[in-house]
Formats: C-alpha cells, sequence, structure tokens
C-alpha cells in the first residue's frame, strides 16, 4: 500500500491530506484565527472549591477560570487499588469534591466545551486524546474495542 501524505500551509491556512493508493483518506484543515479549545489539555491551579454546587474553578490561563463539576473529575479510592470492588471507579456522587480537590491545587484537565458569554470553558479531569485507531486515555485501567 502506497501512503502519502500532502501539505499545503500558508500563514493564513493549513491543509493536510492523507492519500493510500491515490485515494484520499483523511483531510484536516486549521486556520490560526479558530481559536478552539475544546480537547485542549492544560496543567491548571484550583482557584475556588464550591461545596454548595459540587464544583471547582480552575485557572487555565483564559479570561475566566474553567468550571470544574464533581462529576468530571477522574479518581480513583483506595478500595479501586487493592481491586476490591471489581476494578470500577467509586461513583463521584458518593464523594464530596472538597474530600478529593482543594484550592491551590494543581490539576491535569482537559476542555470539554467552550467559554459563552460570560462563563469559562467547561472542564474534565478524565484526559482523553484521540488517534485514528485508537483513544489514549492515560490513568484508564480499562480497555476498549
Amino acid at each position: 500500500m502506497k501512503r502519502e501524505i500532502l501539505v499545503s500551509a500558508s500563514p493564513q491556512e493549513s491543509w493536510v491530506a492523507l492519500m493510500e493508493d491515490d485515494h484520499l483518506v483523511e483531510l484536516m484543515y486549521d486556520r490560526p484565527d479558530q481559536s478552539r479549545l475544546v480537547g485542549d489539555i492544560f496543567l491548571g491551579r484550583v482557584e475556588a472549591v464550591l461545596p454548595g454546587i459540587q464544583a471547582a474553578f480552575v485557572n487555565i490561563g483564559t479570561d475566566k477560570a474553567g468550571f470544574l463539576h464533581a462529576s468530571d473529575l477522574d479518581y480513583e479510592d483506595d478500595d479501586d487499588e487493592n481491586g476490591d470492588d471489581g476494578g470500577r471507579r467509586r461513583s463521584r456522587k458518593d464523594v464530596p469534591i472538597q474530600d478529593v480537590i482543594r484550592q491551590g491545587q494543581d490539576v491535569l484537565v482537559q476542555v470539554t466545551k467552550e467559554p459563552i458569554g460570560t462563563k469559562g470553558p467547561r472542564l474534565t479531569t478524565q484526559v482523553s486524546m484521540p488517534g485514528r485507531f485508537l483513544v489514549f486515555m492515560p490513568g484508564s485501567s480499562h480497555v476498549g474495542v
């Protein structure tokens, strides 16, 4: 199988085409003025933890702090490491957010939703990096097909 990668780049836009046996398989397009955050991964610092709404605000360097809800936290308790619960993660509704995360803590987050109006971006600690044939999920112990 003959594979080629064709690239066309200028200051205004970039195009990348993946060809297999002279057939277009994949096409990617990017413009610098498209400042999208979804999918970007940041090392942020927790600015505030709000137990009343089970959420935290995380500074990732944008105008508004990102919103991290307790349901978007990726953690495993001690029982998971020992396999006592069959390798399943504990329900995020069971643990108060203030027991998992604290103000001033550095946390690795990924943007799941763009900022809108006065609201900052929506964040998750369940980081995933999609590829062409698989999705890499660091910290995840399960394999899916």
